[in-house]
């Protein structure tokens, strides 16, 4: 069998390295696209609630579903 070989390191030191800010800076501009995003995000979220709601079918297992995660609340609360 072959002898390995070990391949020489360099032991240079590390680089310095100051850490001027370690968050993200964000711009006025970034937070607008942020809230705008949010905004956005909440509007599809009340337009599929809406759409559950109208879904009658649905809302009926949902009912049934909170009632047997209401039962199991009851449960472990001791009531």
């Amino acid at each position: 069998m072959a002898k390995k070989m070990k391949l020489p390191v360099a032991s240079s030191k590390p680089v310095p390295v100051k850490i001027v800010h370690d968050e993200p800076m964000e711009t006025a501009k970034d937070e607008s696209r942020e809230r705008k995003w949010k905004a956005e995000d909440a509007l599809r979220d009340i337009e599929r609630a809406e759409g559950h709601k109208r879904d009658k079918d649905l809302m009926g297992d949902v009912k049934k579903l909170a009632k047997e995660k209401v039962k199991s609340l009851n449960k472990v609360c001791g009531q």
